[in-house]
């Protein structure tokens, strides 16, 4: 039994290995054109969410301090509220803490999307919030949901690629500053967010 050998020609040659790169770089542009769209949909979910958690944040902050306000006037009416009824107002309404601000933030696309800088800020502030939701401490907690609006807000503009991560966090240190002066927390101790 004979085998017969076929002849390729060169011609034929260069036609195979053109059709393969094309084929190659077909694959490789379809592939990253894919990973392209789904880095374009994280990044618009990311945002979404973001906006979401700013929605949370303002709510709980409306709620807080309307709570707070409300507390401080019954606190000036000795007449009506004693201290017992007083207190008894304050355990039945006591601050909110924001829960599904936690859910949204330990989100596998938030944590994977966000940055760094934003990321570690808004872990501290959530560890403090939860230390800080009560009346005594009604001031500070209020500056502190500030603050973390303050800091979805300019996290959302750098996902939208307005601004990279050094002035998101030049921005948000020019602006904490502002929020500071707002609220006259002298009596209370700073505590640490690094």
């Amino acid at each position: 039994m004979k085998i017969k050998l076929i002849r390729i020609s060169k011609n034929e040659w260069i036609s195979f290995i053109l059709t393969l790169i094309a084929t190659l770089a077909g694959v490789l542009i379809a592939i990253w054109l894919t990973n392209s769209g789904i880095r374009n949909k994280e990044k618009e979910d990311t945002i979404k969410l973001l906006h979401t958690a700013k929605l949370i944040l303002a709510n709980t902050s409306e709620y807080s301090n309307n709570l707070n306000k409300t507390i401080l006037k019954f606190e000036q009416d000795t007449v009506n509220y004693t201290k017992e009824k007083l207190e008894s107002v304050k355990a039945n309404n006591p601050i909110p803490y924001p829960d599904l601000l936690e859910t949204i933030i330990s989100n596998e696309l938030i944590s994977k999307n966000v940055s760094e800088y934003s990321h570690n800020s808004i872990y501290n502030n959530l560890i403090n919030l939860r230390k800080l939701s009560q009346y005594e401490t009604a001031e500070y907690y209020l500056k502190l949901l500030e603050e973390m609006m303050l800091n979805l807000d300019l996290e959302i503009e750098f996902q939208k690629d307005e601004i990279d991560v050094n002035e998101l966090e030049s921005k948000f240190e020019l602006e904490k500053k502002l929020i500071e002066n707002k609220y006259s927390t002298k009596n209370i101790s700073v505590i640490k967010t690094d």
